[in-house]
């Protein structure tokens, strides 16, 4: 009878853990998969199990040929997303089970060439965690380059933005007096692309499930020598 139970909880942990791994997708999102296309304000799309929501303004998904009528930021060839005239977009782990973010690559969207240093604004980053609690943070988007554009960056020490249950990104443009301003006459444009995520928990926790594992297997060897 016990050998019939320990197999029972032997395997029904088993069932569960790889259930869980299953969902613990870490990496990056780069929007490769994506069909090119423009995204009404509230419409969605999703690349592996993470949902990206529209604001109150549209966006695309595409390359730097799909831009039409505004200067895209300058080196990146591939896919990646845009939120355009002061638009936002939100990502959100479409099982609910939550996701640390460390980094992301954006760029400013100009609406035409400017002079090579031009400072134009930030991109803004507003988590509510899974416990309710917010994160918000920024990022200086750089100057621009003597094309005119504005280049993609690398943003990390994302500290604090863990077990997050939604992330929005928006964009602010500086005003005059040094602030950095939104609503910006619809100015206030970006880009985003290879999102670093990791649905939680962390591998460290999945460790310690696979080491309780082993010990329940070593159990059951051991009650099989009896």
């Amino acid at each position: 009878m016990r050998r019939h139970v320990i197999r029972r909880v032997l395997s029904g942990t088993v069932f569960a853990v790889s259930g869980v791994l299953g969902q613990a997708q870490a990496g990056y999102l780069d929007f490769e998969p994506i069909t090119p296309a423009i995204f009404l304000p509230g419409e969605t799309f999703q690349q592996g199990h993470y949902t990206f929501t529209l604001g109150t303004e549209i966006g695309q998904v595409d390359t730097t040929a799909g831009f039409v009528g505004t200067t895209p930021p300058s080196g990146n060839s591939t896919q990646f997303f845009s939120a355009f005239n002061d638009g936002t977009v939100t990502l959100t782990d479409t099982f609910g089970v939550g996701f640390n973010l460390y980094g992301f690559d954006a760029g400013f969207i100009g609406p035409i060439p400017v002079d090579e240093g031009v400072s134009a604004g930030r991109i803004i980053v507003d988590a509510i965690t899974l416990d309710g609690g917010q994160v918000i943070t920024s990022f200086d988007l750089g100057l621009s380059g003597a094309d005119g554009a504005f280049a993609f960056q690398s943003f990390g020490s994302l500290g604090g933005f863990t077990s997050l249950a939604s992330v929005t990104f928006s964009a602010c443009l500086y005003d005059e007096l040094g602030g950095c301003v939104r609503p910006a006459d619809n100015l206030a444009q970006f880009s985003l692309d290879n999102l670093n995520v990791i649905a939680v928990p962390e591998p460290s926790t999945y460790a310690l499930m696979v080491a309780g594992l082993a010990g329940l297997a070593a159990y059951r060897r051991r009650e099989r020598r009896r």
